[in-house]
């Protein structure tokens, strides 16, 4: 045992290494062709460094993005996380530690929408939406989106009925309504699932594209990805190291935002897992 140890951790950190280049090879040829010349991108064969580093394709990228697109971002993506957050954390919690009529039928029914495929659901909700006369409107981009909590609650009132009652029997002993237990004690101790659940729903909603391309027609309300969806087109006259600029800008803020809360990241992935 003591002799193979030593090959099968070189084994599996060479596995690691060869993976982590693997994945990560498409994403340095997007950079280094993002500051490219479209005739250096074109060329063959291909250069693994540019002969010259064209700072001008940070602006032409952010042209063709277009600011609105990147607001749009930002707005339908915190609306999105901060609306689940409240709601599956609210949720979770009440299914998990409060007693009230029905309560195992409801949790029933979140559990049955999670095996729901999107698209069985996608005509019914814009025609919901239409009929409410929130098409190119936030509220129809951002109010659909924010609905689908299942999984999330499912997650959270996991999280939640692994907590002690006596540490809430304590609280109620001492005075506290439900209202005082949750936020002075069952929130602070909420950490590692929100931190997991904020990290992808971030990832998810910065990324979406089917129900924002169904429910906004102007171009004043696309997203991100609606921007640069042309970019694949046949009949798209962008340049290729514009494109990929356009694709290295749009994906920024997102490894900008988990580089710097990677450790509550990390340490939230942790806990959840451990419970």
């Amino acid at each position: 045992m003591s002799v193979g140890h030593p090959w099968r951790r070189r084994f599996h950190v060479s596995a690691v290494i060869f993976f982590g280049l693997l994945m990560a090879a498409p994403f340095y040829w997007m950079i280094i062709n993002s500051f490219k010349s479209s005739q250096e991108v074109a060329a063959y064969p291909p250069t693994w460094w540019p002969r010259e580093w064209h700072l001008d394709n940070i602006g032409a990228a952010l042209v063709f993005l277009d600011s609105a697109a990147i607001v749009n971002s930002v707005i339908f993506t915190i609306a999105v996380t901060l609306c689940q957050l409240i709601l599956v954390v609210m949720t979770g919690f009440a299914l998990a530690k409060m007693q009230f009529l029905g309560k195992n039928l409801l949790f029933a029914m979140f559990v049955i929408t999670i095996f729901v495929p999107f698209q069985v659901v996608l005509i019914p909700t814009f025609i919901l939406v239409r009929n409410l006369n929130w098409i190119d409107t936030f509220w129809g981009l951002i109010i659909p989106v924010v609905a689908q909590t299942s999984f999330g609650v499912f997650i959270f009132r996991q999280f939640y009925i692994s907590m002690p009652n006596e540490i809430l029997d304590a609280a109620k002993i001492d005075g506290a309504n439900w209202g005082q237990v949750f936020m002075q004690i069952v929130l602070p101790l909420s950490g590692p699932p929100i931190a997991a659940y904020t990290a992808v729903t971030v990832l998810t909603a910065w990324n979406m594209y089917v129900w924002p391309l169904i429910s906004t027609t102007e171009k004043s309300m696309r997203v991100l990805p609606l921007a640069i969806a042309g970019l694949g087109s046949q009949t798209s006259q962008t340049p290729p190291n514009i494109a990929m600029m356009a694709v290295l800008l749009s994906t920024l803020p997102i490894i900008i935002f988990f580089i710097l809360c990677q450790r509550y990241f990390i340490n939230g992935l942790g806990g959840a897992l451990k419970e």
